[in-house]
């Protein structure tokens, strides 16, 4: 009776999406057990039918799967996706970073980030103590510093402190000042293809000049081995280190061509904003012209903003 009210709680309940009704009638045959049977030296058995049944029978938990964010459901169909991503940046200096990027490396949004040219950009990423303000390509930090908040002695030392704990995780820093991201984002281009250059030469370097796993010998087995294994392993030796001498050589050739690339590419860079700059200048001035009261207020709001970040 008991197991059958109990299955017939569980069944009821998949099927009307109450899978409280199991614990429920659980509890009710607790209750009269303890009321009606406490005299009965079977109690402590027919409780344990009561739970163990309940325990067997309850609903398994199950991982619901993750409802994705609002930028993981925006794509390049979304007229306002850039917006979007705009808003949870935290300062002017950090949409300037973030408008600068999306120019030049033509960047579109995919799953919650920016890619594009073989790019990735995440923004305002958590990491254990810290927050980032841009992560590229998963392991180039980017901070968009502004002089208020990041020059204080204070502020140097917590920030040498951050970048160390970064740095010992695995992290390349590159910390940008407000201003050059705000007023010069050409040169903010530039800076973010040197530091990203460097720090993929690096991870290419370590990627080649890790060792492989040595596998020791089993006892007994070094005495076994002859003059022609011995001279094999010294000829795999120095194939190997004739290949290292390549694969350094092939490093500074990547590094050099990729360098010259990197300048290319900042020239491109730099006209395309410079002419972007202009004519948003222009439109600002013919707007300002055109309306004394817009004016007016626009240079209030901009020596405010210059004073709070000199």
């Amino acid at each position: 009776m008991i197991a059958l009210s109990l299955v017939a709680a569980r069944v009821l309940g998949a099927a009307f999406q109450k899978p409280d009704w199991l614990f429920y009638v659980a509890f009710a045959w607790t209750a009269f057990t303890l009321a009606f049977v406490f005299a009965s030296p079977l109690i402590l058995l027919q409780l344990v039918v009561i739970w163990g049944c309940t325990a067997w029978l309850r609903p398994k938990d199950q991982v619901e799967p993750k409802t994705p964010s609002k930028l993981e459901r925006l794509t390049e169909a979304d007229p306002d996706w850039l917006r979007h991503f705009q808003n949870v940046c935290e300062s002017p200096a950090e949409v300037a970073f973030l408008d600068a990027m999306v120019a030049a490396f033509d960047l579109k949004p995919v799953n919650g980030r920016l890619g594009g040219k073989g790019l990735t950009l995440d923004l305002q990423v958590p990491v254990p103590n810290y927050r980032l303000d841009f992560l590229v390509d998963g392991g180039l930090i980017v901070e968009v510093d502004g002089a208020r908040w990041h020059s204080s002695p204070e502020a140097v030392a917590r920030d040498a402190a951050r970048d160390q704990t970064l740095s010992a995780a695995g992290y390349e820093i590159l910390r940008l000042p407000a201003k050059t991201a705000l007023y010069d984002p050409a040169q903010t281009i530039a800076q973010l293809r040197k530091a990203r250059s460097i720090w993929l030469a690096k991870k290419a370097r370590a990627r080649a000049l890790t060792p492989r796993k040595y596998v020791p010998l089993e006892p007994g087995e070094a005495k076994t081995a002859t003059p022609g294994v011995l001279a094999s392993i010294e000829g795999g030796l120095d194939r190997l280190n004739a290949g290292l001498d390549q694969v350094n050589e092939r490093m500074r050739n990547f590094n050099e061509e990729y360098a010259e690339r990197a300048r290319e590419w900042a020239k491109e860079d730099e006209a395309q904003i410079q002419r972007e700059i202009e004519e948003h200048e222009a439109k600002l001035q013919e707007k300002l012209d055109a309306d004394p009261e817009f004016a007016a207020m626009y240079h209030k709001v901009a020596r405010q903003f210059e004073d709070e970040n000199l």
